[in-house]
């Protein structure tokens, strides 16, 4: 047990301008999850997105932190693929984490991961609540941070609270998970009547009509891309409109500049980002749909 484990999360979050909260490692109820539990991209394993011992066998807390974005994104190319990588940055900082709680102790650090639903454990460790968009809503970002998790065989404190620890995350009763998701968007609909695909329907979405998703898909039907809506890489329509969210300025970025540019242009372009992941064939592809 670390019981100082609230003080140094606290000081780390201030010190880096970050939100962060620990919780349980118990398994995910599975009527918690959203509609939306078989994004693309992640594991159809059961018991691996729901139990964190699947991860970690040892593991009896969760430490998740969420990492604002460092610079806004462009009109067409949505933040991830002009920021830098966030996979890095967010591992960077639990890494830092990691070598400021003292101790012997074992953990592993997920960001991105195709296994554990990571919104759910932020939700349950306090950084914020579902928005319609089935996004995280934090008070710092809005909904405008990555989240990293850190699985330890740590026990938290006894009588542990998450507001014990929270800066700029929402604590208290906003980490219960006696409340149904989205609970506190107050009925608001404008990230829903915004997609212009209706991915969002019924405040649930339908990854298979989400432009972000058709973005990095490896192979689009005729239908399909007349959803992208002149997006060239991931989206943040829904975002955009979101109440929680501060505005971000945005440029227009030229298709056919993606048309003319040789793989390693790319990577020396956008090598610093989550982008490229996909690969440069897929970044042509749509700068064809799109142009």
């Amino acid at each position: 047990m670390t019981d100082n484990l609230p003080e140094i999360l606290s000081a780390f979050a201030e010190k880096h301008n970050i939100i962060a909260g620990a919780c349980h490692a118990a398994p995910i109820d599975l009527e918690r999850l959203t509609q939306s539990l078989f994004v693309p991209f992640v594991s159809r394993n059961m018991k691996k997105r729901t139990n964190p011992a699947e991860t970690l066998p040892d593991v009896q807390s969760i430490i998740v932190i969420g990492v604002g974005e460092e610079q806004p994104g462009k009109a067409n190319l949505s933040a991830l693929g002009t920021n830098p990588d966030y996979h890095i940055r967010v591992k960077n900082f639990l890494r830092m984490l990691a070598a400021e709680i003292h101790g012997d102790f074992a953990y592993k650090i997920l960001v991105d991961s195709p296994g554990l639903d990571e919104r759910t454990l932020a939700e349950r460790a306090g950084l914020g609540f579902f928005g319609r968009h089935g996004l995280i809503i934090s008070q710092k970002f809005g909904s405008r941070f990555n989240i990293g998790c850190m699985l330890t065989n740590l026990l938290l404190p006894e009588n542990f609270q998450c507001q014990s620890l929270l800066k700029g995350g929402l604590g208290g009763n906003f980490s219960s998970e006696k409340f149904p998701p989205r609970v506190f968007c107050h009925g608001c609909d404008l990230c829903i009547r915004a997609c212009p695909t209706g991915a969002l329907g019924g405040g649930s979405l339908d990854a298979a009509r989400c432009i972000s998703y058709l973005t990095q898909k490896e192979k689009l039907s005729p239908e399909e891309e007349s959803l992208m809506h002149g997006q060239l890489y991931g989206c943040d329509i829904c975002q955009n409109v979101c109440p929680f969210n501060a505005p971000i300025s945005s440029d227009a970025i030229n298709p056919q500049e993606w048309l003319n540019l040789s793989d390693d242009e790319f990577r020396k372009i956008y090598g610093h980002t989550a982008m490229l992941w996909r690969g440069a064939d897929i970044l042509r592809r749509n700068a064809g749909v799109v142009s």
